[in-house]
C-alpha cells in the first residue's frame, strides 16, 4: 500500500472533520483543474503553507493551521485585471469578502488601493481576498476564483 501524498498527511495532522474534509477537496479540485500544489514551507507541527501555481505563476494559496486552514487570493495576480472575467454577481461577492485588516504583521493593512472600482484606505496586501475555513458558497466560489483566476493569466499570455 502506498503512503499518503505529503498535502494529505500534513492535513490530516492539523485539521479534522469538515475543515479537513473541505481542504482536502480543494486541493483535489487544484489537481483536476491543472494546476500544481507546492509546499513553499517545511511543515511544522502547527503549520502548512502550499502555493497553488499556473503556468509558473503563484495563483493562490492555502494554508492549514491547528484546526483551521484559508484559501487567499490576489497577492500575485491584479485583482483589477479580473473585471472582464467576473459577472455583476462575482464582482459584489468579492468586494464583501476584501480584506480590512489593519493588524497584518507582514503589510501592516495600510495600502490605499482601487479594487473593482471601490476605493479602500487600507486593505491587506498579503491577503486581499481571504477565505478562512471555507465551506458551502465560500468554498465554490473560492474554486470559481481558481478557475477565473487561470484565465486571466491565459489572458495574459
Amino acid at each position: 500500500m502506498s503512503e499518503k501524498p505529503r498535502f494529505v498527511q500534513e492535513g490530516e495532522k492539523l485539521l479534522a472533520g469538515d475543515k479537513l474534509a473541505n481542504y482536502l477537496d480543494f486541493g483535489d479540485f487544484v489537481k483536476e483543474n491543472k494546476a500544481s500544489k507546492i509546499a513553499t514551507t517545511k511543515p511544522t507541527s502547527h503549520y502548512s503553507r502550499w502555493a497553488v501555481k499556473y503556468k509558473k505563476r503563484m495563483i493562490c494559496h492555502f494554508r492549514a493551521y491547528n484546526d483551521y486552514w484559508f484559501i487567499s487570493f490576489f497577492k500575485s495576480v491584479d485583482i483589477n485585471q479580473y473585471e472582464p472575467f467576473i459577472s455583476s454577481e462575482m464582482k459584489a461577492y468579492i468586494l464583501t469578502k476584501i480584506a480590512i485588516n489593519p493588524g497584518c504583521s507582514s503589510c501592516e493593512g495600510r495600502k490605499d488601493r482601487l479594487i473593482l472600482g471601490k476605493h479602500y484606505d487600507a486593505v491587506c496586501g498579503c491577503h486581499l481576498l481571504c477565505f478562512r475555513n471555507p465551506e458551502g458558497e465560500d468554498l465554490e466560489r473560492a474554486k470559481e476564483l481558481l478557475l477565473i483566476t487561470k484565465r486571466v493569466v491565459d489572458a495574459q499570455g
